[in-house]
């Protein structure tokens, strides 16, 4: 049998193959970078003189790789003792002749990001199953949190198991106490996708930030710093300032100031310094109540 199995949730992925093999133990795991579709079809194909059975995993496969031609003759008449699963969270071409073959077999398997419903309800259906009570506010708490990513849920909820280290009720206050640093770490990545001027991204999180009722006024400070650094080290370095002299009038970090001369390539000083009056501007205007706090960080966000 051959399987071709599309994820970009390693959980979610662990789950699909789980069902396929009910022995982990005996699985031959293969990384396609370093491998070729000959070599998998000889190990798939050979048969021992026991007549064994092989269970084989090729991960990071790419559909664009030569040779295809000759796993789809091998998919028409694959060796029965063999199971060969191929794994990739690369977009899938449905259209190619090989998806196809696979989906009349019906061992394509697409496995879709689950939503943040979906989410929470894994989170409390795994805190049962290991003997904790999670209750669906906690459970949307980590969701959010981990914005909708189900890998980053899972740890985060494997986290508050170590934590306890026995099965019990888990407590709002300790949930809240682990996964403080992950808010934290989701505001300064949240800087960085609006610098970067992903206006889609930033829109899902702003999403996400008002489920969390993360203050507005937070983001619009962090944001107003990190274009007060952009403006500051991109006119020391067209006066001719080195990244060590920037660094030192800063008071950053190394990587931090890569990071900014990097993204000082996509603004002028001009545009800078009007990003600098349109948040000192919504600043004023948060605080004194004239706009709805999230609609005005929309705004700022849509002029890109």
């Amino acid at each position: 049998m051959v399987y071709l199995i599309y994820s970009t949730s390693y959980h979610l992925l662990e789950d699909e193959l789980n069902k396929i093999f009910k022995d982990k133990n005996d699985i031959e795991t293969i990384d396609y970078n370093n491998s070729n579709i000959n070599e998998i079809i000889n190990i798939a194909g050979y048969t021992s003189l026991f007549n064994d059975s092989k269970n084989i995993i090729i991960k990071n496969f790419d559909l664009s790789a030569k040779d295809l031609d000759i796993l789809e003759k091998y998919i028409e008449s694959p060796n029965p003792l063999t199971t060969l699963v191929f794994t990739t969270d690369k977009k899938i071409d449905e259209r190619k002749k090989i998806v196809k073959l696979l989906k009349d077999k019906k061992t394509y398997i697409n496995i879709k990001p689950l939503n943040y419903k979906d989410i929470s309800q894994r989170l409390m259906d795994i805190a049962k199953k290991n003997g904790y009570t999670l209750y669906i506010n906690d459970a949307n708490y980590i969701t959010f949190a981990s914005l909708s990513n189900y890998d980053i849920a899972y740890n985060q909820l494997q986290k508050i198991f170590l934590y306890y280290n026995k099965p019990c009720d888990i407590e709002k206050r300790v949930l809240e106490n682990l996964i403080s640093q992950s808010i934290e770490d989701n505001n300064f990545k949240f800087v960085d996708t609006v610098i970067k001027r992903n206006i889609v991204d930033a829109m899902k999180m702003i999403n996400d930030f008002k489920l969390l009722k993360i203050e507005p006024l937070v983001l619009v400070s962090m944001l107003a710093k990190e274009y007060r650094n952009l403006l500051i080290s991109k006119d020391l370095y067209q006066k001719g300032y080195s990244n060590q002299k920037i660094k030192d009038n800063l008071g950053l970090l190394d990587w931090q100031v890569d990071k900014l001369i990097t993204n000082t390539y996509n603004y002028s000083i001009n545009e800078l310094e009007n990003k600098l009056l349109d948040l000192t501007k919504l600043d004023y205007e948060l605080k004194t109540s004239k706009i709805d706090k999230y609609l005005g960080l929309e705004m700022f966000i849509l002029k890109g």
